[in-house]
């Protein structure tokens, strides 16, 4: 298994992951958005170059009145910046193997490296429904107490920490 960023030479036509709304955008929007610099989008393919999973990160920022309590205690009044995992997915036939809990501690590193480049303190992710707010609290992220969009965040130098890297 590898972990390769998106390009034309991809095939991606045949990735189904059991959420119409996570295959479609792969599918539809991927590209595009990378040609645009709205997203990176990384593929997690096997030996025989079947993509398996993948992830798009993207940048942002954040208001401290929008984070969980703890998190934005000191920060300025300003955006702080962050990195969004703006979508995640692993297919279907793969799924319950840990290729999802070693695709996030890839995404998770990379956003790490993103935030050392352009002062990102948080990751953000957006859950598409209790399966994923469930993963993703697993490893740490949280969800603003009343806040009905859902975003969970994590602290990078949090994330960092767990996994045994710098912080």
């Amino acid at each position: 298994m590898r972990v390769e960023r998106l390009g034309n030479h991809h095939e991606i036509g045949n990735f189904n992951c059991g959420v119409k709304d996570l295959d479609d955008w792969l599918r539809v929007h991927a590209l595009d958005n990378q040609r645009r610099d709205l997203s990176r989008t990384f593929l997690l393919l096997d030996d025989a170059d079947r993509v398996v999973g993948y992830y798009a990160l993207t940048m942002g920022g954040v208001r401290k009145e929008s984070l969980p309590t703890r998190y934005g205690r000191g920060l300025p009044r300003f955006d702080i910046g962050m990195v969004l995992l703006a979508r995640f997915a692993i297919a279907y036939e793969r799924q319950g193997q840990g290729l999802g809990r070693d695709l996030l501690i890839e995404a998770i590193e990379r956003a790490a490296d993103a935030g050392t480049h352009v002062a990102a303190r948080f990751i953000a992710v957006d859950p598409i429904d209790e399966t994923a707010h469930a993963f993703y609290a697993k490893f740490g992220f949280r969800q603003v107490e009343g806040d009905v969009a859902g975003r969970m965040y994590l602290r990078i130098d949090e994330a960092l920490a767990a996994l045994g890297g710098p912080s």
